[in-house]
């Protein structure tokens, strides 16, 4: 099983777990050292605080490998880049909407779909945890 962390900074991590409550130890000993303020890996950085756990069978880079979207689907979405990329005078900068085309299989989002601790991928979790396995004291 594969666990997105997202953290409060706003940055994340992806693991491979034996199971959920190898996920849920690992990352309650990271929350702990960093409620200590002790690192966080064994480059010294300082540990971040956990936002969200997202979990996964496969890993979420594994979205899409084949690269493929129904007609109907690319229909639309090349509209929207379209849209979206003309500028006043309805002038299309090909290279940026190439981009765009190129970022419809992409596995992560692009930073304006997200908010908050949202996951970084758009492969659907199995399961978001309940961070409520981390409260209680960090001594």
């Amino acid at each position: 099983m594969f666990a997105e962390i997202v953290y409060e900074t706003g940055r994340m991590s992806v693991g491979e777990y034996g199971s959920e409550d190898e996920v849920k130890s690992a990352v309650k000993a990271h929350n702990d050292r960093a409620i200590k303020g002790e690192p966080g890996g064994p480059v010294g950085a300082p540990a971040e605080r956990v936002a969200a756990v997202y979990l996964y069978d496969k890993h979420p880079d594994d979205f899409n490998q084949e690269q493929t979207m129904s007609a109907d689907v690319l229909n639309k979405e090349l509209e929207n880049l379209v849209k979206n990329t003309q500028d006043k005078n309805g002038v299309v900068a090909v290279d940026q909407l190439v981009l765009g085309v190129r970022g419809l299989s992409h596995p992560m989002t692009n930073a304006q779909d997200r908010s908050g601790f949202d996951s970084y991928y758009k492969m659907k979790e199995s399961k978001k945890l309940n961070l409520s396995f981390l409260e209680g004291s960090a001594a």
